[in-house]
């Protein structure tokens, strides 16, 4: 096999790069592995470069991200590819008087929450990822471009080698992108997985937050009709949701947000977050990755797909 380039992951930083290099004519050759636990499956989705504390190039790598999603996802729409999203804003709520000040926490929530001492809205919003990742692999399918479900074992310049489901394979390209999310470590890359639980409920008989809400440890935002409650952070590779994490998620709903005492169960979700130092960069002669995102893989798409293009030497 041979390709002008290669992706290994088709989360949405994998499944974006091959639709931007497939966009400008390239051929390319998009793998996964379908692994359990996929970030982008349960991730929430949430565009809020300031509520996540992020500064500096990080922020302004953000900041790229949330302007471009309406027009991707306005692209998509053109070829009848609907994505769940919404860009009214993110908001802080102070639960003290100190966290008030730090954040300026002048307004009344935009939900009700328990404790709360005021709270500030920031530009931001959610995509959907699971749906978004969905939209782009269509795109991508009608471009003759279908993924291929394989697990690549071994990444040379020039080379990727490892199994599919006719057994053992290799693949040649002059462009090769690692985007692996928390399985990285195994290419060499300084990423551990921290593992995020998070339900969705359907949404109350008094109705659901109108944008993103962070309060405390945990956030809420409007997804799938529905609410998303999120998330706990838990080391290692201990797949699903266990009872600790549902015990921490129902208290954290119940003693919070008095509005969704009512709201029925509708599902669990897991995944692991890709831990680790944020590097998008070349490893090795043509070999590229984009690591270590951590829970911002979403926000951070946009921008590390258009680094990856520059280094790739590929327009923009």
């Amino acid at each position: 096999m041979k390709a002008d380039a290669i992706v290994v992951g088709a989360g949405i930083i994998g499944a974006l790069a091959a639709y931007q290099l497939r966009k400008r004519g390239l051929s390319v050759l998009l793998l996964d592995a379908g692994k359990e636990g996929a970030a982008t499956l349960a991730s929430a989705g949430m565009l809020a470069p300031y509520p996540e504390g992020l500064s500096g190039e990080v922020l302004e790598a953000a900041l790229l991200g949330l302007e471009s999603y309406p027009e991707l996802l306005a692209e998509l729409r053109g070829l009848g590819l609907e994505v769940e999203a919404g860009f009214a804003g993110t908001q802080v709520v102070a639960l003290s008087h100190g966290e008030g000040e730090v954040w300026g926490a002048a307004e009344p929530p935009s939900y009700p929450v328990r404790g709360a001492r005021g709270a500030r809205t920031f530009p931001g919003g959610y995509v959907h990822p699971r749906r978004l990742r969905e939209a782009l692999l269509r795109a991508l399918a009608a471009m003759d471009t279908p993924l291929v479900l394989a697990e690549v074992e071994r990444v040379e310049p020039g080379w990727v080698h490892g199994r599919g489901q006719e057994g053992g394979f290799s693949a040649r390209s002059g462009r090769i992108l690692l985007a692996v999310g928390a399985w990285a470590g195994r290419f060499g890359l300084g990423v551990r997985p921290l593992k995020g639980e998070a339900l969705v409920l359907e949404s109350p008989p008094e109705g659901r937050p109108s944008m993103p809400l962070f309060a405390g440890e945990g956030y809420l935002l409007p997804r799938e009709g529905g609410v998303y409650v999120g998330a706990t952070s838990r080391e290692g590779w201990a797949p699903g949701v266990d009872l600790f994490g549902l015990r921490w998620l129902a208290d954290y709903a119940h003693e919070r947000f008095p509005l969704l005492e009512k709201a029925r169960f509708q599902k669990a979700l897991w995944g692991y977050r890709p831990m680790g130092e944020l590097f998008v960069g070349e490893v090795d002669r043509g070999v590229y990755a984009a690591v270590g995102h951590g829970r911002n893989g979403v926000l951070l798409a946009p921008w590390t797909v258009g680094r990856v293009l520059e280094l790739m030497g590929v327009r923009p």
